[in-house]
């Protein structure tokens, strides 16, 4: 499919104030059959709309609204069959939080569907592949959001998952795999509820965290569409980047940019750019500056101050949405929007799992600083020491590993039982763009 090349506001300078013309032109679980005993343990665009649209559903929603869009949004159907729950949520009103006092994770998975409208923008290809996961983190307080990115090429258990909707029926066998093959694995059968679910009793299987079956699957031509409503996501680039193998249009120059559906979902998929090492780990600081900027925009008075903006994300959003257990209720979604609606962007941190590569594998595995991170998670602590700082303006997009700043391990904060872990910390609030203007 032929796009347009990417454009870009004046090099070095702050882009006008409306963004440019689009371009022509998309708790975990563990399996009740599953023999791998549970141990403590990348989607950015799901996120981009689960997170980004709780925040406009607390200020924007009336109740009509709230059922205009859960008739937009899929859902897997009931998988409580193939899942062991400690609780649930209640029914609430639509201003009330149906998870309060109590910390919540879920999964968001972003689907590389290659079918229909996905096909034309991805190319066509079979089978069901995710492509980034995030597991994300809100505070029982609801005073921070923590997002955490797992890398697809990180070696990983994956349990036994099912691959049926019976109970009883068939299991796939236990096996040592990239985490990205759990969702294929799940939906060998073409179902993305089996595919998620397998996904989700991977998280749990590796990290301990139980998020049950509440996952969130976008697709590309919904991410597109999500970012065209708002009229697209201004963007800092330190410096100039270009796809080298030309599996995207990704080429833009260094300063600002007002980036259209089709042109941000090139800056998040593109692998092979300019000074990289080609791996998936190097692309997620690209997917975590990204979210954390449409954040910025959807929250903005530009966005809230205009019905017809909000009405176009949240419609464009919620069509593209296939949703699974609690996350499945807009309604729980609008709730948990306005318990967070006083939210500052920097009260969102994003990191990404601690890894290092398994030579000659083309994979990653966790370092033991990943056990830290998965045990600040369950007791509900903040993952890195709020008295560190780690903002560092003169760092690059993607700056090599070792140059990256980071939190050492250190003493917890006040009141935390487990030492922090040394992570590379973004906010919602972006030090890169000093650098442009």
């Amino acid at each position: 499919m032929n796009r347009d090349a990417v454009g870009s506001g004046p090099t070095g300078s702050p882009p006008p104030d409306g963004p440019g013309k689009p371009a022509s032109r998309r708790r975990a679980s563990t399996p009740r059959h599953s023999s791998t005993a549970i141990r403590r343990r990348s989607p950015w665009w799901t996120l981009c709309l689960v997170l980004a649209a709780t925040l406009v559903f607390g200020g924007s929603l009336a109740g009509f609204a709230v059922l205009r869009l859960q008739g937009n949004v899929r859902t897997v159907g009931d998988l409580g069959d193939l899942v062991a729950r400690d609780d649930a949520t209640t029914t609430a009103p639509p201003d009330a939080d149906a998870w309060e006092g109590r910390p919540l994770n879920f999964l968001v998975i972003g689907s590389d569907d290659r079918e229909g409208e996905n096909g034309d923008i991805g190319g066509v290809v079979g089978g069901m592949r995710s492509d980034t996961a995030l597991l994300v983190h809100v505070s029982a307080d609801r005073s921070r959001v923590e997002v955490v990115s797992i890398p697809r090429d990180s070696e990983v258990r994956i349990p036994a998952c099912h691959l049926d909707r019976d109970p009883d029926g068939s299991m796939s066998a236990a096996t040592k795999d990239k985490f990205n093959a759990a969702f294929s694995t799940g939906g060998a059968s073409g179902d993305p509820g089996l595919a998620g679910l397998c996904t989700a009793a991977t998280v749990a299987e590796n990290t301990g965290i139980d998020v049950g079956a509440d996952f969130a699957i976008v697709d590309f031509a919904g991410f597109e569409g999500m970012v065209d409503a708002i009229g697209g996501v201004r963007m800092c680039v330190p410096e100039a980047i270009r796809d080298t193998h030309r599996n995207t249009d990704l080429d833009l120059s260094a300063g600002w940019h007002d980036l259209t559906g089709d042109q941000a979902l090139d800056y998040v998929r593109a692998r092979y750019v300019t000074g990289s090492d080609n791996s998936d780990t190097q692309r997620i600081p690209r997917q975590q500056k990204f979210i954390a900027a449409l954040v910025r925009k959807v929250t903005s008075s530009d966005v809230l101050t205009s019905p017809r903006s909000v009405a176009g994300f949240l419609e464009q959003g919620t069509r593209a949405l296939t949703l699974s257990g609690d996350l499945a209720s807009v309604r729980n979604l609008a709730g948990l929007g306005w318990r967070l609606r006083g939210l500052d962007p920097s009260d969102v941190t994003f990191v990404t799992v601690p890894a290092v590569p398994k030579a000659g594998s083309g994979r990653v595995l966790w370092s033991e600083e990943a056990d830290l991170l998965w045990a600040r998670l369950a007791a509900d602590e903040p993952v890195v020491d709020p008295t560190v700082t780690t903002a560092d303006p003169s760092a690059t997009l993607d700056p090599p590993a070792s140059s990256h700043p980071s939190v050492s391990p250190s003493a917890p904060p006040t009141g935390g039982a487990t030492p922090a872990p040394a992570l590379t910390p973004r906010t919602g609030q972006d030090p890169d763009d000093v650098l442009c203007g």
